[in-house]
């Protein structure tokens, strides 16, 4: 490349050698173009287009630098600190920048670990040695870390993994082997998506820990490309509409992918489905629901405004109860799922009595519309086995024999409560009597008191009138229960 520089400098070596950068006087300008710069901490080179430096005892202004490193572009602009200790004495290099990119990818900047090199010394029977060369390479990324800055960065589309962010913008504090990320702002499944937390690979195993805000995203997009939350949602794939969500979460990263590892994520997500519909069809859970729950079609299922809350921890989601409706059925779901697509959910529906079949029906006839309107009995699906192959198991049989036996004893009950009301009806006429009665024949205007009768005919006439009024009243029961 071409280098060509205006710049005046004094120092001693005590300086270099005792970290003295202070007492360095260096002045002017640099700039440098075509220029390839590759090593060790580097995954890729690193094709230097342009750059300009102006140098003063402080530290160097970088008023330009535009550059590609495999498929990524960047244009950068920025101060420099420490650059004395990072030339001459392998010291971090100290900045703050920002950063404008149309396209950033973000494994060419994963520098993967160096080469190791292992000596083995054998010794033959007649004394002699030999000494043989191991050299291994590891894919474990490692982020740079000679690397101690602020990036305010701007990026038209940012790929990580098989993601492909819009209109990225946010800071990336990059310090001791690891990224903190602040304000992430992308348009991503057609929604937007904020992100705050860090990536560290200084351990023996990298890890992260990220809040995730993804505000009217695309569901089917977001839960078929993210790998993590397909795992702590499954059944979200089958959904069509829009998302609003919260998460944490934090685990292991894959040294060599770069991608969560299942099995250590903890974490939480809280979240709201809208415009959303269901397609039963795709989904094997859903379709055997369906088919041993005779009273919903889950076609039909309305999930619009739909909260949930889920826990993650040792490969588990555990969901906090969700209610929702379909039609007149209240639904509550609650349960958990293992990463490892295993599940074991109770789905509960309050249904009401008339959907339970013709035998309750014809009970329910015999009730008036307001009773059998008010009666609603608890249905219990338990779904367990995994996702691709799913086992319902009911309680359906024993709830319709549950209502069937209340049903009969309302029915009793309602019919003794009627031969009770009969029974006070002719005792309130016998009681009473006639206490006036008309004179037949000669003056029509003309009443006379009728004799007293005495204790023991009123006794007799009314135990005779009660024995044919109970009488009355159970064989018309009799017949009607026959």
């Amino acid at each position: 490349g071409t280098l060509t520089a205006d710049v005046a400098t004094k120092f001693d070596m005590e300086a270099i050698e005792k970290s003295q950068y202070e007492k360095i006087d260096n002045r002017g300008t640099i700039a440098i173009s075509g220029v390839t710069y590759s090593g060790d901490a580097l995954p890729k080179p690193v094709k230097i287009e342009a750059a300009n430096l102006q140098f003063n005892p402080s530290h160097v202004n970088l008023s330009r630098f535009t550059a590609t490193t495999g498929g990524s572009d960047m244009a950068l602009s920025g101060t420099l600190d420490n650059f004395y200790g990072f030339l001459f004495k392998d010291q971090v290099l100290e900045g703050n920048f920002n950063m404008n990119s149309d396209k950033l990818i973000v494994s060419d900047f994963m520098a993967p670990e160096p080469v190791k090199t292992t000596k083995t010394t054998t010794t033959d029977s007649e004394g002699n040695t030999a000494v043989t060369k191991t050299t291994t390479a590891s894919d474990a990324v490692k982020i740079p870390p000679f690397l101690d800055c602020t990036i305010t960065a701007q990026a038209n589309t940012v790929v990580y993994d098989n993601l492909n962010m819009k209109n990225v913008s946010g800071k990336m504090i990059i310090k001791d082997e690891a990224v903190t990320i602040q304000n992430l702002k992308t348009n991503m499944f057609e929604g937007l998506i904020t992100a705050n937390g860090n990536v560290s690979t200084k351990g023996a195993v990298p890890t992260f820990k990220m809040d995730l805000g993804l505000n009217k995203v695309d569901i089917p997009s977001t839960f078929t490309q993210l790998t993590m939350l397909k795992s702590i949602a499954p059944i979200a794939e089958v959904i069509t509409g829009k998302l609003n969500t919260d998460i944490s979460v934090a685990g292991n990263l894959d040294p060599k992918e770069m991608t969560p590892n299942l099995k250590t994520l903890t974490g939480n997500l809280a979240g709201q489905l809208l415009n959303t519909a269901v397609k039963a069809d795709n989904s094997k859970v859903l379709t055997a629901l369906d088919k041993n729950v005779p009273f919903i079609d889950i076609d039909k299922l309305k999930l619009d405004n739909l909260k949930a809350n889920l826990t993650f921890n040792d490969g588990k989601v555990n969901i906090a109860p969700i209610n929702l409706k379909y039609e007149d059925i209240p639904v509550q779901i609650s349960g958990q799922h293992g990463f490892d697509q295993s599940m074991n959910y109770n789905v509960t529906f309050e249904v009401p009595a008339k959907y339970l079949g013709g035998e309750v029906n014809k009970l329910l006839n015999s009730l008036n519309s307001a009773e059998a309107n008010n009666i609603k009995v608890p249905v219990t699906a338990m779904v367990t086995g995994n996702f691709g192959n799913p086992k319902i198991s009911t309680d359906l049989s024993k709830t319709i024999t549950n209502i069937t036996q209340q049903l009969i004893q309302q029915q009793k009950e309602k019919l003794i409560n009627q031969g009770k009301d009969k029974v006070k009806d002719k005792l309130t006429e016998i009681l009473g009597g006639n206490k006036n009665t008309g004179v037949t024949g000669g003056d029509t205007t003309k009443t006379t008191k009728p004799s007293t009768p005495t204790k023991e005919e009123v006794k007799e006439k009314a135990e005779d009138k009660l024995k044919g009024a109970v009488k009355d009243i159970f064989n018309r029961n009799k017949k009607k229960e026959e």
